[in-house]
């Protein structure tokens, strides 16, 4: 089960403002769910299907509703509320949780915490953290390479000559993303980003020259931390027996995570210029999504001129 801890929560996002009043002890609590609760019902004792599993959201109207309580009232809410073993309970627009709260907050060791936004932008903003950090991931061997704004992916067996292509690719103003080894995360149920990892980041292997630093060798403008991924094209060696797809009109696609992504497969052989071919597959995709799709086009042509000959043949 993915999950991210307190504790890396405000690491991860400075810009929700997050400061911890109590309950240090308890910043390893694990944040399961993208959803956040406010406790209205609960602080008024009503706790059934309570979702204890969120983070809790106290905004102006649970702030006010506490200040607004008497003593024995604020201890019937405390006793009850930290019952559950929540991730932890945020404090909005910089309120000042009661006394009270910090107390227990700090003996049940329950991460405490406050921000200086509107509850409204904390959770658009705590949202998107935490969908991206929650989000399904997986490992694939390859290369990820951004070409003319694309996100392409470039597999095929070892030595086929990946990290090779990718190399001129940058060498063409392109940008490399990750090499050999390509995180991947589904955002949404529907969008791939991959990156590398923080340990391999911005290096390429290269059989004969070794490890180089991308970045060092051709400047921050050649790199990229993360991509959405696009296409995939896969590099084999050339197959005389192969037919291969020489009008491009029939497509195939591969899953990655659940998400059906385009495949090319273009086959390796001396004389052909794989960079130049990648970035023409890069723009024939950009150009698809635009609307223009060449090979049907040009079908569509074809059948239209075939179709008026035989009405023309027709007629006579």
């Amino acid at each position: 089960m993915s999950f991210l801890e307190i504790s890396n929560l405000t690491k991860k996002a400075p810009e929700l403002g997050l400061s911890v009043l109590a309950g240090q002890g308890g910043l390893g609590r694990h944040i399961v769910t993208i959803d956040v609760n406010r406790p209205g019902l609960a602080l008024a004792g009503f706790y059934k299907n309570f979702a204890s599993d969120r983070i809790q959201v106290f905004g102006k109207g649970e702030h006010a509703f506490l200040e607004e309580c008497s003593g024995p009232e604020i201890d019937r809410i405390k006793a009850e509320f930290f019952r559950y073993k929540f991730p932890g309970l945020i404090f909005t627009h910089d309120n000042k949780p009661p006394d009270s709260f910090v107390e227990t907050a700090e003996k049940t060791g329950t991460p405490l915490l406050s921000t200086p936004l509107s509850t409204h932008n904390f959770i658009v903003g705590f949202s998107k953290v935490i969908t991206e950090e929650l989000a399904p991931s997986s490992s694939l061997h390859g290369v990820l390479i951004e070409v003319f704004g694309v996100g392409i992916i470039l597999m095929g067996a070892s030595g086929i000559g990946k990290s090779e292509t990718a190399l001129e690719l940058v060498e063409r103003g392109h940008r490399l993303v990750a090499d050999d080894i390509i995180n991947v995360k589904c955002v949404g149920n529907t969008d791939l980003y991959g990156s590398s990892s923080d340990l391999i980041t911005h290096h390429m292997e290269l059989r004969g020259i070794g490890i180089i630093n991308v970045k060092d060798l051709f400047g921050v403008g050649a790199i990229r931390g993360r991509k959405r991924i696009e296409l995939v094209v896969l590099l084999e060696d050339w197959n005389q027996t192969k037919d291969y797809e020489r009008i491009g009109i029939d497509d195939e696609y591969v899953d990655i995570l659940g998400v059906k992504v385009q495949r090319l497969v273009i086959p390796v052989r001396p004389g052909r210029n794989i960079p130049v071919l990648i970035e023409t597959a890069a723009i024939n995709y950009r150009a698809r999504m635009m609307g223009y799709h060449a090979a049907k086009d040009l079908s569509d042509r074809i059948n239209e001129q075939i179709q008026k000959k035989i009405s023309s043949r027709s007629s006579t």
